[in-house]
């Protein structure tokens, strides 16, 4: 698993700006109704994807209920390192999906607000339990991501007292300024930012960026 991603970059100077603040993924958003969306079929998203694996960056591909297909033509062309499932897939279209040697990463959305432990356990430990990466998400509707919604942090906290060896990180809602919080209060191994780090909406900032993985440490 990563440690700091930033979630939908669209430029080389997107880029850049991740490797000078010590981020270590980047994701590439091939979710046509999102406004971070990239082509896989145009040149320019090769090239930004090339251009970030030889700066040594980690690139995840965020689907949202994309066919089995169209993932493993993406993964061919050497756009991806891991898939990033964001829709409503089941664990039975996880199986289809899946592209060995390329880890898969389940989002999960869960509900804004409090939650129980048996409620986040329900949703969450059927992915780990068939040995899938977890991203916990606050659950934006349509939007599926990007929405700046966060969960109950305390909540999720709880939920993961008992599961230190999952492999999961925490996104939704993070910013510059509640990042280090986020994770000492949830006990996540990793954090998925993308309008946390963005001014206006939709355009990454290298200021926010650089302050946002000063703040997520994991030391």
């Amino acid at each position: 698993m990563f440690h700091v991603k930033i979630c939908g970059v669209r430029l080389k100077s997107d880029i850049d700006a991740v490797r000078r603040a010590g981020a270590d993924a980047i994701g590439l958003n091939f979710y046509p109704k999102s406004i971070r969306y990239l082509d896989p079929s145009a040149p320019s998203t090769l090239d930004l994807s090339q251009y970030a694996k030889q700066q040594g960056l980690h690139r995840v591909g965020v689907f949202v209920n994309e066919s089995a297909a169209n993932i493993r033509t993406i993964v061919t062309a050497d756009l991806i390192d891991r898939v990033q499932l964001h829709g409503d897939e089941s664990l039975a279209d996880a199986t289809a999906i899946a592209v060995s040697p390329l880890p898969l990463l389940r989002a999960i959305k869960l509900p804004v607000g409090a939650l129980t432990v048996p409620v986040i356990a329900a949703a969450v430990d059927p992915w780990v339990d068939a040995g899938y990466g977890v991203l916990l998400d606050a659950d934006g509707g349509s939007a599926h991501g990007g929405s700046g919604q966060r969960l109950d942090w305390s909540s999720i906290g709880r939920w993961s007292n008992d599961r230190r060896q999952v492999d999961w990180g925490l996104a939704g809602g993070l910013r510059p300024d509640n990042v280090a919080e986020a994770i000492r209060t949830t006990h996540a191994k990793a954090v998925d930012v993308a309008s946390g780090v963005e001014s206006p909406r939709g355009q990454k900032s290298a200021r926010l960026i650089e302050q946002f993985c000063l703040a997520a440490s994991f030391s």
